[in-house]
């Protein structure tokens, strides 16, 4: 009698299913955290910007938004901004973003990516 070798219906289907299901989050994932790095990418750029430019606050945010739409960041809005002066200056000393993307999975399920990221000014000394 000969033994049976490879893998039955069952257990291709139980396979195809699990790569069905981890390519559907890597499909929903990967541009939510392409977008972030975008974002990042941007803070970083601003950083030096405002290093070597004093800006005012309305200065900075019509920046921001014109930086965010040629990356096409669409997740970030106004309303998830911050941008802080120093006490006893009136450049700008810090940017706080903190936005969140919802991308729908399967049914009902959602993915929900929370992300913050500030950076700290330090202007040019004259």
């Amino acid at each position: 009698m000969k033994n049976q070798r490879g893998m039955t219906l069952i257990g291709w289907v139980i396979v195809l299913a699990l790569i069905a299901f981890f390519a559907t989050l890597a499909m929903r994932l990967v541009p939510m955290y392409q977008e972030y790095y975008g974002v990042l990418q941007i803070m970083n750029d601003m950083e030096i910007e405002l290093k070597n430019n004093n800006l005012t606050k309305n200065e900075v945010e019509t920046l921001l938004m014109r930086r965010f739409d040629i990356g096409y960041i669409q997740s970030v809005d106004k309303e998830d901004i911050e941008i802080l002066r120093g006490k006893n200056t009136a450049y700008i000393t810090k940017i706080v973003i903190d936005y969140e993307v919802r991308k729908p999975f399967i049914a009902h399920i959602d993915l929900i990516g929370h992300f913050k990221e500030e950076i700290d000014i330090e202007p040019k000394r004259q």
